[in-house]
């Protein structure tokens, strides 16, 4: 796997994973029970397949200085700065156009900073089938098999195999399907075409960058201007002109669900978006009453709750269940898990109030 690049996208505004995590450190530089971030651990997994001089990472300026801090083997010319999100394809395209100015045969493999995936020898075995075919032109996405009907994820449906290898089969892409309601989601399940989109995605630079030309032809035209300019010192006021103007739009609907060369590999990663409290309180050990705790706590009598404390106070819980007990300096959040997707609605309204 000669030319493969990674590339990790690490933008994230920090508010479902509130207080601990925030805008100006999103829940990618959170701690794991490894002791290492998020966005660590993404680099770390891919770590046999690639090497430091291949390795890049799209972020936001504000947040640059914390990937160096988190990932010093990248070099801060990997680091890709963005004066202001504007969704996965721009992010994508400018990394694409960037990489094939050094290696034109360069396959790219794009990873979210802020997922976890405890079955990394799967996703090895996986990426080298998706390398096979990228290097004959194909995009390749990574699914997950569903193990539950899940809301909160998009879907794609896949139909005819069209390779295997690595202990993995790849099947032609079919369609994108928006989060569904419970009752689509039990079909998809029982389906068995459906995988989640974890937006995890590996194929030849040149074969992004012709989608990218072909159906993005305007929003390509100011990447190819900024990467130009990259290299002259009106660069970094080329970008700041140019950035904003960039349409907002995400990779899958941007080309992914246009082209007809999509395929997508099924697999069973143990992947965990990491998007709510009660996710990223499973990450840590729990004890025989359910009860997860990071920091001091004692409890009687509670099961099924979460609590992390991230201050030198003592936290007590008798007679809980399923809740969610967040404690820091200044803010504490206490919800019942059945609530826990509106911990996103407290960030916000605080985000207002600053």
């Amino acid at each position: 796997m000669e030319h493969l690049h990674t590339v990790i996208l690490a933008g994230g505004s920090g508010t479902r994973l509130w207080p601990l995590s925030t805008p100006t450190f999103p829940k990618q530089f959170l701690p794991l029970p490894s002791g290492k971030s998020m966005i660590q651990e993404t680099l770390a997994r891919v770590s046999s397949l690639t090497t430091p001089e291949q390795s890049w990472v799209v972020t936001g300026r504000s947040m640059a200085d914390l990937v160096q801090e988190h990932l010093p083997s990248i070099s801060a010319q990997h680091i890709l700065r963005e004066p202001m999100g504007r969704n996965s394809g721009p992010a994508i395209a400018w990394a694409a156009a960037t990489i094939v100015k050094k290696d034109p045969q360069a396959v790219m493999a794009i990873f979210s900073a802020d997922a976890v995936i405890l079955n990394v020898e799967s996703l090895v075995q996986t990426l080298h089938l998706a390398y096979n075919l990228a290097e004959k032109g194909r995009l390749v996405t990574v699914g997950i098999k569903p193990t539950s009907p899940e809301t909160g994820y998009g879907y794609i449906h896949f139909a005819d195999e069209i390779d295997e290898g690595y202990g993995h089969q790849a099947f032609s892409a079919e369609r994108f399907v928006e989060k569904p309601n419970l009752s689509t989601a039990i079909g998809y399940v029982q389906d068995g075409h459906y995988v989640w989109n974890a937006g995890i995605f590996i194929w030849k630079v040149e074969a992004v960058l012709s989608e990218l030309r072909e159906h993005l032809p305007e929003l390509m035209r100011k990447i190819n201007t900024i990467v130009d300019a990259m290299e002259t010192p009106e660069g970094q006021t080329m970008l700041d002109e140019l950035w904003p103007t960039l349409q907002s739009i995400s990779i899958d609907y941007g080309i992914l669900e246009k082209t007809h060369n999509l395929v997508v590999i099924p697999a069973d990663l143990a992947w965990n978006d990491v998007g709510n409290w009660e996710q990223y309180g499973a990450l840590f050990p729990a004890n025989e009453q359910g009860v997860r705790s990071v920091g001091h706590h004692i409890g009687l009598g509670s099961q099924n709750i979460v609590v992390y404390n991230n201050t030198s106070r003592q936290i007590y819980t008798i007679g809980m269940e399923d809740v969610i007990v967040v404690e820091m300096e200044n803010t504490t959040v206490i919800c019942h898990k059945d609530q826990v997707q509106r911990v996103k609605e407290l960030a916000e309204q605080q985000k207002k109030k600053a």
